[in-house]
C-alpha cells in the first residue's frame, strides 16, 4: 500500500493542483508548497481537504507530517 500523501489524496480525486487551490482558496504554488513540505496548511485548510477527500482531519494532518497512524 502506497504512503499516503497529500499528493496520492488529490490524485485519487483527480484533481489538479490548480483545481485543488482553486476549491479551497488558495493558489497552485500553496498546493505545490503543501505537498513537497515546504509549508503546512492551517488547520481550516487541513478540515477542508478531509471534508474534501472524504477522510479524517487526522489522515491529512498524518499525511501533512509523515506519521503513520
Amino acid at each position: 500500500m502506497p504512503e499516503v500523501t497529500l499528493k496520492v489524496l488529490r490524485a485519487s480525486k483527480n484533481l489538479s493542483q490548480a483545481e485543488l487551490g482553486e476549491r479551497l482558496g488558495v493558489s497552485q504554488t500553496t498546493i505545490t508548497s503543501w505537498e513537497t513540505g515546504k509549508t503546512t496548511p492551517n488547520s481550516k485548510n487541513i478540515y477542508e481537504l478531509a471534508n474534501l477527500y472524504g477522510v479524517e482531519p487526522t489522515v491529512i494532518f498524518n499525511a501533512v507530517f509523515k506519521q503513520k497512524t
